[in-house]
């Protein structure tokens, strides 16, 4: 479901709050959630990938066969260290979206800036699926910009790349320290709703403490096998992001030269 009039509209997200500004037209095109008549929900990550913690989270959506999409950060692939991830995510049908490279605020606000942390956060991406063995990368086609923050300049910049800004409806604050498994995948529970686009984290900004342990977001993985079959018993499907938004002829949008 696109956005299409909103007010200043404060967004609870990742560490801080994010607000969507309307400006002319920009925002028509940015989408917060599915259809509220179709018994789907999406689960997307962001801040990854984050080494162990990644893996660990691909390895408990392959235990129940659910696809997801996962924000990138560039500066997090850009080390080279998560290479074998991103194919890995390719592999299993999970869907790469880009969540800004460097997940600072300023840029979102200047042309310049936020063109270069597009346009960086996909070549990383790009290049680390070919070192790691994906001769013909999927196109990435879906943005969510640090914070939720989407300013007329973001929504311009994203449109002009071919993205498609991605919000989310339900985020309970799994970022926080010592939040439990069982804690996180109850307040999911007792939000979601239909079409609703659930965000999670599987790193924390661009900061990576360990590649060969999960230390960053040690709850994540069991957050999901225990949220995917209890979202199953409750009738809701965890459907792919481009299917819950009604893409499932694909994005065709074409990518101009940033």
């Amino acid at each position: 479901m696109a956005v299409t009039a909103l007010a200043a509209v404060t967004i609870a997200g990742c560490s801080a709050p994010g607000f969507l500004l309307p400006e002319g037209e920009l925002l028509r095109d940015v989408y917060v959630r599915g259809s509220p008549a179709v018994p789907a929900v999406a689960l997307t990550f962001d801040d990854g990938p984050n080494g162990r913690c990644t893996e660990a989270v691909l390895d408990a959506l392959a235990e129940h066969g659910t696809r997801a999409t996962f924000f990138v950060l560039g500066a997090n692939v850009a080390t080279g260290r998560n290479d074998s991830l991103l194919a890995r995510m390719v592999r299993d049908g999970h869907t790469i979206g880009i969540h800004g490279h460097t997940h600072l605020v300023p840029p979102l606000f200047h042309e310049r800036l936020i063109r270069r942390e597009i346009r960086t956060a996909l070549a990383a991406v790009d290049r680390a699926l070919r070192h790691a063995g994906v001769a013909d990368p999927p196109r990435v086609a879906f943005f969510r910009p640090p914070f939720g923050l989407v300013t007329g300049t973001t929504a311009r910049v994203a449109a002009e790349a071919g993205l498609v800004i991605v919000e989310w409806t339900v985020s309970v604050g799994d970022w926080h320290a010592g939040r439990r498994a069982e804690d996180v995948t109850a307040a999911v529970l007792a939000r979601v709703r239909p079409g609703d686009v659930i965000v999670l984290h599987d790193g924390v900004e661009t900061h990576q403490r360990s590649v060969e342990c999960c230390v960053d977001r040690v709850a994540v993985a069991e957050t999901v096998r225990r949220l995917v079959p209890a979202l199953h018993e409750r009738g809701l499907h965890v459907a792919p992001l481009a299917e819950l938004l009604g893409f499932e002829a694909g994005l065709t949008s074409s990518r101009r030269r940033l």
